[in-house]
């Protein structure tokens, strides 16, 4: 909204800082802050979420944490130019000379536009951040299904490899229906025929 203000500086800046440093650092640097700085050590045994949830929490913050401020990051980028692009069109302007707040001008107007290109990149990120969940659970000793990629890939377990590229393929696919839906329901004007 306020372009080259110090908060958008201050954002970019962190963007460019996320976007730039790999998810399995960022991982080792957070593990070792929080080792070193208030000694904190995650549960070592796995947790269910509905016998212990603040254990499971525990033990999924950190690599959720890393993932998501990556992704977070290239989502902001988009988000900010497609805003930028979307705010000097013709539509934009015309619905402030009639008068309309701010707001409304953002939230009917803007935004809806801006977001198509977010939410593309959305759809393609998951497939990031599945990849990447494999090197964030190493770094962290998480058990998740990219731990478990790279247990069955040391001990040459063709079927468990292949089950987990199957379910890994089955939730990108799926995103990227879920992202043509979206499509849609946030523009009418794309159908899908």
């Amino acid at each position: 909204m306020r372009p080259n203000s110090f908060a958008d500086g201050v954002t970019s800046l962190f963007t460019v800082l996320f976007l730039a440093i790999p998810g399995f650092w960022l991982g080792l640097l957070i593990v070792l802050g929080l080792i070193h700085g208030w000694s904190y050590h995650p549960p070592i045994i796995s947790s269910q979420i509905w016998q212990d949830p603040w254990a499971n929490f525990q033990i999924i913050i950190g690599p959720a944490l890393v993932l998501g401020l990556a992704q977070a990051a290239f989502v902001a980028r988009m988000a900010r130019s497609s805003l930028f692009e979307v705010f000097r069109e013709d539509y934009v302007r015309t619905a402030r000379a009639k008068g309309m707040r701010e707001s409304v001008v953002l939230f009917r107007h803007a935004l809806p536009n801006a977001l198509l290109p977010v939410i593309t990149l959305s759809g393609v990120l998951l497939g990031f951040a599945l990849g990447g969940s494999v090197t964030v659970e190493r770094a962290f000793g998480t058990p998740g299904l990219g731990n478990t990629l790279i247990s069955g890939a040391i001990d040459r377990d063709t079927t468990m490899v292949q089950s987990i590229v199957l379910v890994y393929s089955m939730v990108f696919i799926g995103m990227n229906l879920l992202v043509d839906l979206t499509y849609s329901w946030i523009d009418p004007r794309i159908r899908l025929g």
